[in-house]
């Protein structure tokens, strides 16, 4: 009886050939007169199959697009293996992109993700408690200004779970965990939670795993960005979230092509929605401090909706309440996240006119005493919802949903007053015109009254984190 070692030596592991396993030295070594070694141990950044992981490790697995599985995990806080290699790619049809009415003649559709994501950037976490407070904390916080994610969709995710999840949503869990860790007084864009949710995320991206979850976590990202100056990544990340929506087809769901399927459900629906106005809300908050920055996705259509009440869709519940178009009147009552997208259209208007340089200058004149008369009355209409807010909770911190909206309304009325209260930027033939005395004359009066709103919600926010709201 021969005797053969229990594996292929390291010569015909590499070479992918089948190894004879003879001792002291296989067939395909002895004919070619090669080294033939057994004991050579795998190296350290060879990645093993799934199948060869320990059973201890959870199991990866194709589902559907972007909805490879992986276990629940925290990132572990360690950058010394970031930098790991892919294992696999799923396989995206290129006609999709490059002529969508032959992929569609073809019959073609779009196959599940089939990479095997790098475990060893991730802390495993099989405590379900522990993930469960972190979603909690998300819920009571970050979400109450920024509510994207459906609460019953991801609650019922993360309890169905067992021992794996998808990795799209174990993706979206790190990137939530960016805003409810602990802060410290790090430098934000050196934090290793933060370097390792990106390399977890270029990882996923990598692999063709294109999905919902996928631009909720750039946009979590982008968030993190953008509240802690972390730029340029933050304006480079938030355009980055309009391509990943413009290939979801999220921004013209009856129009552009669609990676994902028809949303199961109008919470799904209302979450879509949801989350291409967060696009739009990012990308023209990172504009407002330089001009002639082209937008990275289009101002929502007048017919678009805005979105729903938002403690019915938080329940998971239907509305029997007409939804709201972008064109419907500043006055009529909304939501507060409608709010804030009413807030961010309009800020999307005052970017554009000072960015048109080409339009007769009478128009524009006109256009922006218009621009500013609208802002005027949603940022009331807010400031009085928001104290109406107090008022009914009998909670000094109620306002607090409404900051944003008021925020981007201020953002956009100071852009446009530092645009017109400079009259050395007009031509002495231009100030003849009575529309821009009109409006220099608002900009100059106006700009004392924003400069006083601004301290006075500055002290109410303050307030209100004192208070731990």
């Amino acid at each position: 009886m021969r005797n053969t070692a229990q594996r292929a030596c390291s010569t015909c592991r590499k070479q992918k050939r089948k190894c004879t396993r003879e001792l002291p030295e296989c067939s395909l070594c002895l004919k070619h007169g090669r080294r033939c070694d057994y004991n050579e141990s795998i190296p350290a950044t060879t990645r093993p199959d799934v199948q060869q992981l320990p059973s201890s490790r959870p199991h990866i697995s194709p589902s559907s697009p972007g909805n490879t599985h992986v276990s629940p995990f925290r990132p572990n806080g360690s950058s010394q293996d970031l930098a790991l290699p892919l294992l696999a790619q799923s396989k995206f049809p290129a006609s999709f992109f490059l002529d969508h009415d032959v992929f569609q003649l073809l019959g073609r559709s779009i196959e599940p993700a089939t990479a095997k994501f790098p475990l060893s950037i991730l802390d495993p976490v099989r405590d379900q408690a522990r993930i469960r407070s972190d979603v909690d904390v998300y819920f009571n916080s970050t979400h109450t200004f920024f509510p994207i994610i459906s609460k019953t969709r991801l609650y019922r995710e993360i309890s169905n779970t067992g021992n794996s999840i998808n990795a799209d949503t174990a993706l979206l869990l790190s990137a939530l965990h960016l805003h409810v860790q602990p802060s410290d007084d790090s430098d934000p864009s050196s934090r290793e939670t933060y370097k390792a949710v990106k390399v977890y995320f270029s990882q996923i991206e990598a692999s063709n795993a294109i999905s919902l979850r996928l631009l909720q976590a750039a946009l979590l990202i982008a968030l993190y960005e953008v509240s802690n100056a972390v730029y340029p990544m933050a304006y480079l990340t938030v355009g980055h979230c309009a391509r990943i929506g413009h290939a979801l087809g999220i921004h013209a769901r009856k129009h552009a092509p669609q990676i994902s399927p028809a949303p199961a459900s109008s919470t799904e629906l209302e979450e879509r929605n949801r989350t291409w106005w967060a696009v739009i809300l990012l990308d023209r908050y990172v504009n407002l401090g330089g001009k002639n920055r082209p937008f990275a996705c289009k101002d929502a259509r007048p017919d678009a909706y805005l979105p729903m009440d938002d403690v019915c869709w938080d329940q998971g519940g239907l509305t029997l309440v007409q939804p709201l178009a972008v064109s419907t009147s500043t006055t009529v009552a909304a939501s507060y996240f409608a709010r804030t997208c009413q807030a961010a259209h309009l800020l999307s208007k005052v970017l554009r006119h000072l960015n048109d340089l080409d339009t007769d200058q009478e128009f524009r004149y006109q256009e922006a005493i218009q621009i500013h008369r609208t802002i005027q009355a949603l940022s009331s209409t807010i400031l009085l919802e928001a104290e109406e807010q107090v008022d009914k909770t009998s909670d000094s911190t109620a306002h607090l949903v409404f900051c944003t909206a008021i925020g981007l309304c201020f953002s956009a009325l100071f852009s446009l007053y530092n645009e017109y209260s400079c009259v050395d930027k007009f031509a002495p033939e231009q100030l003849k015109s009575p529309h821009l005395r009109d409006m220099q004359q608002q900009a100059f009066s106006g700009l004392g009254d924003i400069c006083d709103a601004v301290l006075q919600l500055s002290a109410r926010v303050y307030a209100a984190a004192e208070l731990g709201g």
